[in-house]
């Protein structure tokens, strides 16, 4: 296999781990501030455009809460549903990728 073959199936490994020090850059600004409820909320300087998207998500995913006044704060209950979800996203990929290789394995064993 070449290298032309191989940069591109990296690329999604790369991007996911892009994205998780995206959100561990976000989750350290508001552990730092002490971000905790709404009354600690803190405006979040954010200067990479993936972690602008992140944190869009972590609002989505109820893991980061937006106050009226555009500050920002860390759910603990939300960011703890937030990380299992994302084992459970772990978790299938990974089954996948064995599922695929097991019958890889099974196809080639076959055509002996």
């Amino acid at each position: 296999m070449g290298a032309a073959a191989v940069i591109p199936s990296l690329l999604p490994l790369f991007m996911v781990i892009a994205m998780r020090r995206s959100e561990a850059r976000i989750y350290q600004q508001l552990v730092d501030a002490g971000g905790f409820t709404a009354e600690s909320a803190i405006p979040l300087s954010l200067g990479r455009s993936l972690d602008q998207r992140r944190l869009q998500s972590l609002i989505r995913g109820g893991a980061v809460r937006l106050t009226t006044d555009r500050r920002h704060y860390l759910d603990a209950d939300g960011w703890t549903r937030h990380l299992a979800r994302r084992r459970r996203r772990a978790l299938l990929a990974v089954s996948i990728v064995a599922t695929l290789l097991a019958v890889g394995v099974a196809v080639i064993l076959v055509m002996r």
